[in-house]
């Protein structure tokens, strides 16, 4: 990789490869297809490699399948889908053809397997997924089958502490878990 530009789709609109702020990414390990968070059309987009038009899910809504500001995407070993659905406060799971499979949804709230602002994701080598939470400061764990396993931080400047973690969070190939602590300025590492 040395930085030299290839090529860019997408414009401002509603329709095929036209996007409103679009915010997370994820390439399918499987079919090498990119995912696309389309927030404020509230949908995914996905592409072929080449970076033509594959299909879309979802709609503005509350309902399965549906969502309310998509906000950041993970892609199991599997190949299946995990979406953010922000305003919703809930993670939703997809096949890699945008069939709704289920959710995590415990409602709105601090309490665990509550999610407030679900915001970044990202599946560790076990099938674990680790989801930041804006507003409620910190970072939240489920199996691949929405079951709550732990969560951790709260808000602060401290370690272990996050200020609104938004939309950064991956693993290396160490499994080594990096969270981009929005409001505090900084990378941490787990």
């Amino acid at each position: 990789m040395d930085g030299q530009y290839i090529d860019s789709v997408g414009s401002n609109g509603t329709g095929p490869l036209q996007f409103k702020s679009p915010h997370g990414i994820a390439v399918s390990p499987l079919k090498k297809r990119i995912y696309i968070a389309d927030t404020h059309n509230h949908r995914v987009q996905v592409l072929n490699p080449d970076l033509m038009f594959c299909r879309s899910f979802g709609k503005e809504g509350t309902g399965d399948g549906e969502f309310k500001s998509p906000t950041n995407i993970a892609i199991d070993s599997e190949g299946l889908v995990y979406v953010t659905d922000m305003n919703n406060n809930r993670v939703q799971k997809f096949t890699h053809d945008g069939k709704y499979l289920s959710k995590f949804d415990e409602g709105q709230g601090s309490g665990p397997g509550q999610l407030y602002h679900p915001a970044g994701i990202a599946v560790d080598n076990a099938g674990l997924v680790y989801v930041s939470e804006y507003d409620n400061h910190r970072v939240s764990i489920f199996t691949s089958d929405g079951a709550f396993v732990h969560s951790f931080g709260e808000k602060g400047a401290n370690e272990d502490q996050f200020q609104d973690p938004h939309v950064g969070v991956t693993f290396d190939k160490d499994g080594l878990l990096y969270i981009c602590d929005t409001y505090n300025n900084r990378l941490v590492v787990y």
